[in-house]
């Protein structure tokens, strides 16, 4: 009888501490995420505003930006797919609600589909307090498809955080 009864414990044990170990398991990273340098991490949707360095016209568009836990970041933005590849980055924080952020993506030609080059994107970006909106400051190279500088282009951006509700 007293081997019985140590069975139905252990059992017992097992059934009410095995959900407990998984969910403390699955919180490893938790700790991670409230770090300050982690305020970016989430999407956002961005009203970018660019043109060439040297001046002229100006593009405005919209972007949506995904900072990951970990230092990288995928992008995307309202530009024809048959143009441009998604973005691909990494980001860093640099102190006081700053950070930067560097991006590329493949470029296409819109009449062939054919490879143009390669759009180097890096950002120097400024959180507010509540981690709900950002600016930016963007400067960008275009690539051609042998690696040669086209042009440099330079603009600014205001990313508004998306939320669950």
């Amino acid at each position: 009888m007293k081997l019985q009864h140590k069975i139905a414990l252990a059992t017992l044990f097992a059934l009410c501490a095995g959900p407990t170990i998984a969910a403390s398991s699955d919180d490893i990273a938790a700790p991670q995420a409230l770090l300050p340098a982690n305020r970016i991490v989430g999407m956002w949707t961005v009203a970018v505003t660019i043109g060439r360095c040297q001046g002229g016209p100006q593009n405005t568009f919209t972007a949506f930006n995904t900072f990951h836990l970990g230092g990288t970041m995928s992008d995307t933005n309202d530009h024809a797919a048959t143009v441009r590849s998604p973005g691909q980055g990494v980001w860093q924080y640099s102190g006081y609600g700053q950070y930067r952020s560097r991006m590329q993506f493949f470029r296409f030609l819109p009449t062939t589909g054919a490879f143009d080059g390669i759009q180097d994107v890096r950002n120097t970006i400024q959180i507010n307090t509540q981690a709900t909106q950002y600016t930016t400051t963007v400067y960008a190279r275009m690539l051609n498809a042998d690696g040669s500088l086209r042009t440099e282009i330079c603009g600014s951006a205001i990313g508004n955080r998306v939320d669950i509700d």
